[in-house]
């Protein structure tokens, strides 16, 4: 009878990771940044191209705030990668102005670097992140793991089309998180 419960158990086990390949038990799919914006609609690449090619940051600064619904539904994220486990380089933004051992932050990629005070990305490249481990914070770019959901999450400083519930943080190389972009 043991056996028996032990044999369900394994087939239940089995049928849980084929039907939810996005569990943590699923080996992470390495994403670039690129993958995240993969579903912005095409009507929307001049309008999107005219916000990411301004010349001026503080002029693109004021649109991201003016137009900031219209930049949420030009950037909505990418269904497919909705309960995928996923590993992504980035540079960790805490949402409160803590450094030490920090378990909500925002993942970004690489900002502008022609600017005092560069715009928020559009939301489908920010990542809010969970990490109930705790990190401390630096100016390194970190691997985060764990299962991506398209969820739209707004703070203070940012508009994000997705979290991440991460299991591991680790350091990573500033061409890791360019790369693939």
């Amino acid at each position: 009878m043991a056996r028996a419960r032990s044999d369900r158990f394994a087939l239940g086990a089995l049928v849980l990771m084929v039907l939810c390949p996005g569990s943590a038990a699923a080996d992470p799919v390495t994403l670039s940044w690129a993958d995240l914006r993969a579903n912005r609609p095409a009507s929307c690449a001049a309008f999107l191209d005219n916000y990411l090619n301004q010349p001026k940051c503080a002029q693109q600064a004021g649109s991201a705030r003016l137009l900031s619904r219209r930049y949420e539904a030009c950037a909505p994220g990418t269904e497919g990668l909705d309960g995928v486990a996923v590993r992504i380089a980035g540079y960790a933004h805490p949402l409160e102005f803590e450094f030490r051992d920090v378990k909500t932050f925002l993942l970004i990629p690489p900002l502008r670097q022609d600017c005092n005070h560069p715009p928020p990305p559009l939301p489908d490249q920010v990542i809010a992140v969970d990490f109930p481990d705790g990190l401390d914070v630096s100016a390194d770019p970190v691997w985060v793991t764990g299962v991506l959901r398209l969820q739209q999450s707004k703070t203070h400083l940012a508009t994000t089309a997705y979290t991440l519930q991460a299991m591991t943080v680790t350091p990573a190389n500033i061409p890791d998180v360019s790369g693939g972009d």
